[in-house]
Protein backbone atom coordinates (compact mmCIF):
# COMPACT_ATOMS: atom_id res chain seq x y z
CA UNK A 1 0.00 0.00 0.00
CA UNK A 2 1.24 3.46 -0.94
CA UNK A 3 0.46 6.49 1.59
CA UNK A 4 0.42 9.93 0.07
CA UNK A 5 -0.42 12.59 2.09
CA UNK A 6 -0.83 16.33 0.58
CA UNK A 7 1.49 18.64 2.65
CA UNK A 8 -0.83 21.63 1.07
CA UNK A 9 -4.16 20.55 2.28
CA UNK A 10 -2.52 18.67 5.76
CA UNK A 11 -3.03 20.86 9.08
CA UNK A 12 -1.15 18.62 10.94
CA UNK A 13 -3.94 17.67 13.41
CA UNK A 14 -2.86 13.66 13.95
CA UNK A 15 -5.92 12.19 13.23
CA UNK A 16 -4.59 10.09 10.64
CA UNK A 17 -2.22 8.77 13.13
CA UNK A 18 -4.89 8.59 16.23
CA UNK A 19 -7.36 6.45 14.03
CA UNK A 20 -5.14 4.39 12.33
CA UNK A 21 -4.28 1.00 13.86
CA UNK A 22 -0.57 1.25 13.34
CA UNK A 23 -0.60 5.01 13.82
CA UNK A 24 2.38 5.54 15.88
CA UNK A 25 4.37 3.03 13.28
CA UNK A 26 3.05 5.34 10.23
CA UNK A 27 3.14 8.43 10.99
CA UNK A 28 4.71 11.22 12.53
CA UNK A 29 3.47 15.00 12.99
CA UNK A 30 6.56 16.52 12.30
CA UNK A 31 7.34 20.59 11.18
CA UNK A 32 8.32 20.94 7.53
CA UNK A 33 8.10 23.71 5.93
CA UNK A 34 7.52 26.23 8.90
CA UNK A 35 3.87 24.04 9.20
CA UNK A 36 3.36 20.91 10.99
CA UNK A 37 2.26 18.19 9.09
CA UNK A 38 1.63 14.06 9.14
CA UNK A 39 4.49 12.39 7.52
CA UNK A 40 4.57 8.67 6.82
CA UNK A 41 7.32 7.12 8.57
CA UNK A 42 6.79 3.36 7.28
CA UNK A 43 4.18 2.60 4.64
CA UNK A 44 4.74 -1.19 5.45
CA UNK A 45 2.67 -1.37 8.41
CA UNK A 46 -0.48 0.00 6.47
CA UNK A 47 -3.27 -2.69 6.83
CA UNK A 48 -5.26 -0.86 3.94
CA UNK A 49 -7.76 -0.81 6.34
CA UNK A 50 -8.54 3.15 5.06
CA UNK A 51 -9.10 4.71 8.70
CA UNK A 52 -6.74 7.65 7.81
CA UNK A 53 -8.64 8.71 5.34
CA UNK A 54 -11.97 8.81 6.74
CA UNK A 55 -10.92 10.67 9.85
CA UNK A 56 -8.74 13.46 7.54
CA UNK A 57 -11.05 16.46 7.23
CA UNK A 58 -8.85 18.15 4.22
CA UNK A 59 -8.39 14.89 2.72
CA UNK A 60 -5.36 15.01 2.28
CA UNK A 61 -4.31 12.08 2.41
CA UNK A 62 -4.44 8.94 -0.54
CA UNK A 63 -3.58 5.34 -0.28
CA UNK A 64 -2.77 3.54 -3.46
CA UNK A 65 -2.90 -0.38 -3.76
Amino acid sequence: MKIYIDENKCNGCGACRRACPKGPRIYSIEDVNNKQVAVVKDPSYCLGCKMCTTVCKPNAITLIE
